[in-house]
């Protein structure tokens, strides 16, 4: 079970990957917190009444592993500044600086984003793969210039052909 959760826990890093930072110093790996603390009668009644097919939990496992990495630059004009998830879908919330919002309004730059993406979040791997099946939602992905949403598109796994 501990091994299951790692793997859970290690997706959304996965899906950051291309945008790790090399210059920080490895960080030790601890084991997780649950397997260093006795189980609750508590929690493992929770476990008992949740239902088999509730995402939820481990929905949540990966949206704070990823936060744990945030912020995180993308790009010279993209910073990714937060994540979370509605509906089962998982939501990106990304800063561009650089980039004039009359460029991101155009229809070529619009359609250029729609096909990164669905490149991205089509990938036949099985990382991508599981990421799909825990956020059957699909993906949203805000683009925000002084605080202001100027340009979403949301992507679900029906589109991956």
């Amino acid at each position: 079970m501990v091994k299951y959760r790692l793997a859970i826990m290690t997706l959304p890093l996965c899906l950051l990957a291309a945008c790790d930072d090399a210059s920080k110093a490895p960080q030790p790996q601890l084991p997780p917190k649950e397997a260093t603390q006795k189980t609750s009668a508590e929690n493992v009644e929770k476990f008992q009444k949740q239902n088999v097919n509730d995402k939820s939990a481990t929905q949540a496992m990966i949206i704070d592993g990823a936060k744990k990495k945030l912020p995180l630059l993308i790009d010279q004009a993209t910073l990714l500044t937060d994540v979370s998830t509605k509906s089962n879908t998982f939501i990106y919330h990304y800063e561009v600086k650089g980039i004039p919002v009359s460029v991101i309004e155009t229809n070529d730059w619009q359609e250029n984003m729609k096909k990164t993406i669905q490149v991205q979040y089509c990938k036949d791997d099985s990382k991508m793969k599981v990421f799909r099946e825990f956020f059957p939602g699909g993906s949203a992905y805000n683009y925000f210039v002084d605080n202001k949403l100027v340009y979403s598109h949301t992507i679900t796994p029906a589109e991956c052909h």
